[in-house]
């Protein structure tokens, strides 16, 4: 069978495949994204990023994926073309009908008309990528079951590959299926050819198994198919790991010419016990004048890191690292990240330093930014820290502990610090986050809250005053910078909030800022309304983003906040330091403007940097989710049927979520509190059970009993005790 080439049309030409499509009047062709639904109905999200969504009814999508490049005609909109409303978009009905394949998911019956849209009909499939899947047998036969549920659809597979890949049931594996080759009738109406349509409305199609993952019961596979779910790229390209093992083991001593030399100084660093790839150190003393005077001291990773070399374009294109509860899927090669740019101690190491004089109210008075070099002393962990600034008197043996007065004063100024930002308006949250502990094979062993203390405070609070001090020297100096941003809340967002907090009695002023906000935090911390007060709160809020045209940081009341201290992990902090370094005359001026020959022009390229590192964030911090949210579920899965007792976490009309105290958070569903008599009041957002009226609301304690566990759907679902 010859191969289906992707030749796009140009627009409103009416051609699919070298034929022509017969064009109506007011009918236009668009390119974008094809997002699939399990009911079978789709939506082409255009490239314009404010052009509506086209609605594609099950009839039109003629074998387009979800995820697929689509070429869309817009339709006439007819009764059939109607699409759902906004509300049933995301809900499906029940499974039914005839079954018409043992090895066909069911399908629910098509969402009923509601709304008006605009409707399309795809006419061609420009670009499919490879998908993941799960092998199954029915039979003699075999099948790949897509995890992406937006793909109802079975996939057929061949004796020839089964035997090739020696499949059994159970295999994750990688897989390509074809484009469905497009026909025209005479009335211009494309239309799929060679496909196999059953009475559910479910298609199968035959594929191509390209890779196998390993089997769902090996270890570490769970985690590697939500990796190459979310194309999170794992494996460095060679000519990376070419340069990356040509990368020196210990510095030079042309290395060192011109900087300053801090190898003498008492610099030590404070990280998490489990950390692998150290970016800061500190010093702190006093100063004559009785000033702090605080040093931060950052791993010069664009030392080795140059603008355009093959390590370089990999580290943009990651844009991050990615810290997952079994591997962490670094930004850098090893040889970089975990060695001549990490600041372990006892051995020399590049670094860009920023030294501050800071005063008695937590202000700057003066700073220097400088190439250095050091050899940090001593590496701490958060844990010993907190250790000996709670112990209520010194060591007898004072060599024991020579670090406490040093820590007591350290921890001043972090006390300094934090209410001088709280004073401005800064929010804090105290939510809690899950630490999760597996072993040799990848199966979770504890699952307990992350613990925030004074020692985890003192590194957080220093590491703001440096990136403010960084990003207001560059505005100082009237460069261009990539900042870190995050803008105030929508009007209407706060008006939810608003809402919230007057159900629980608490107060919020209309166009309420941060001081307002912060107040009713504070104001709610100490009351089961502080779990619903704080996530109303948080989600009130838009998303911190990289950008090189605002500096005001809402969240921190920061007028001037950029990210420096993360170069080994962050691709925006590695641009930032190659700007300062320029600055400061320690660099060759052409590195800080060349940037991958992505543009000529240093503004429009941070602009492609900062799009590129808020991209690649939000898929880190999705796929950090979801891997916390499956060793949730594999630590409770063994657990089925007892009784636990959490906080209810979340309420609405189709549920109740309720999160133990180690932070797993599950479900009941409606139709369980149905049952037991409860109904769901809009107006007050709470369950009512009718004959007691006993309400479930937001922050009380609940028992709850496990019902069952899905990995794949990453879901727990519990029912009232």
């Amino acid at each position: 069978m010859p191969k289906n080439k992707d030749k796009t049309p140009k627009k409103n030409t009416g051609k699919a495949s070298g034929k022509k499509i017969k064009q109506r009047p007011l009918e236009k062709i668009v390119k974008g994204k094809f997002i699939g639904n399990e009911v079978g109905f789709g939506f082409v999200v255009q490239e314009d990023p404010k052009a509506e969504d086209i609605f594609i009814p099950p009839s039109f999508t003629w074998g387009a994926l979800h995820g697929d490049g689509v070429l869309c005609r817009i339709r006439e909109n007819k009764s059939e073309d109607r699409g759902p409303s906004k509300a049933s978009e995301s809900i499906s009905s029940k499974k039914k009908g005839r079954r018409t394949s043992k090895a066909l998911r069911q399908l629910p019956p098509k969402t009923p008309d509601t709304t008006q849209r605009q409707s399309g009909e795809i006419i061609e499939i420009t670009e499919r990528k490879p998908l993941l899947g799960t092998y199954y047998t029915v039979g003699q036969e075999g099948f790949v079951r897509p995890m992406e549920k937006k793909i109802p659809h079975a996939f057929s597979v061949s004796p020839k590959s089964r035997n090739r890949f020696g499949l059994v049931e159970g295999h994750r594996v990688i897989f390509n299926t074809p484009k469905p080759k497009m026909a025209v009738d005479k009335k211009g109406n494309s239309k799929a050819k060679g496909e196999h349509r059953f009475a559910s409305g479910h298609y199968t199609l035959s594929c191509q198994v390209t890779e196998v993952l390993g089997h769902i019961h090996d270890p570490g596979v769970d985690v590697l198919t939500l990796v190459r779910q979310y194309n999170i790229p794992h494996v460095f390209p060679e000519d990376v790991l070419t340069q990356g093992a040509a990368m020196p083991e210990e510095i030079s001593p042309s290395d060192i010419k011109g900087r300053l030399d801090l190898r003498d100084e008492y610099i030590f660093t404070i990280d998490g016990e489990d950390t692998k790839d150290i970016d800061d150190a500190i010093s702190f003393t006093k100063t004559p004048a009785g000033q702090w005077q605080l040093g931060v001291h950052i791993a010069d990773v664009s030392h080795y890191v140059q603008a355009g070399t093959p390590i370089d374009l990999e580290a943009l294109n990651r844009g991050t690292s990615v810290y997952l509860a079994d591997r962490v899927i670094p930004m850098l090669p090893h040889k970089l990240s975990s060695g001549i740019c990490s600041l372990f101690p006892g051995v020399d190491r590049l670094t860009v330093s920023c030294i501050m004089n800071v005063d008695m109210q937590g202000n700057v008075t003066s700073y220097e930014l400088v190439s250095s070099v050091i050899n940090s002393k001593r590496r701490f962990t958060y844990e010993e820290v907190q250790e000996i600034l709670e112990s209520e008197s010194p060591f007898d043996n004072e060599e024991e502990n020579p670090d406490r007065a040093l820590f007591a004063e350290m921890d001043k100024l972090r006390e300094v610090l934090y209410q001088k930002r709280r004073t401005k308006g800064a929010l804090d949250f105290d939510l809690p986050e899950a630490k999760i502990r597996i072993d040799e094979e990848g199966h979770p062993i504890s699952i307990e809250p992350y613990q925030r203390n004074q020692a985890t405070g003192i590194i957080e609070e220093f590491m703001i005053l440096c990136n403010e001090t960084i990003a207001s020297h560059a505005i100082k100096h009237s460069t261009p910078l990539i900042y870190r941003a995050h803008d105030a809340p929508a009007a209407d967002k706060l008006a939810r909030l608003k809402g919230t907090a007057e159900s629980f009695g608490l107060n919020l002023p209309y166009a309420p800022g941060p001081l307002a906000i912060q107040h009713l935090l504070e104001t709610a911390h100490s009351s089961p309304a502080y779990y619903a007060i704080a996530m109303a709160a948080l989600t009130s809020l838009p998303q911190a983003l990289y950008t090189p045209d605002s500096p005001k940081h809402y969240g921190l009341a920061s007028e001037a906040y950029c990210h420096f201290t993360s170069p080994i992990r962050r691709y925006a902090d590695l641009q930032v330091h190659r700007i300062i370094k320029q600055m400061i005359h320690s660099y060759p001026k052409k590195q800080a403007n060349e940037q991958c020959d992505l543009a000529t022009i240093e503004d429009t390229s941070l602009h492609f940097i900062s799009a590129q590192c808020s991209r690649t964030e939000r898929e880190a911090e999705a796929l950090e989710r979801e891997v916390a949210q499956l060793k949730k579920i594999q630590f409770i899965q063994g657990q089925k049927g007892q009784t636990f007792e959490g906080i209810i976490s979340g309420i609405t009309p189709w549920g109740v979520y309720v999160m133990l105290p180690n932070t797993t958070e599950g479900f009941i569903p409606n139709h369980y509190l149905k049952k037991m008599g409860y109904a769901h009041n809009k107006d007050t957002n709470r369950y009512t059970d009718k004959r007691t009226k006993t309400s479930l609301v937001m922050g009380a304690m609940q028992n709850v009993r496990l019902v069952s566990t899905d990995e794949d759907d990453r879901r727990i679902v519990f029912a009232l005790q």
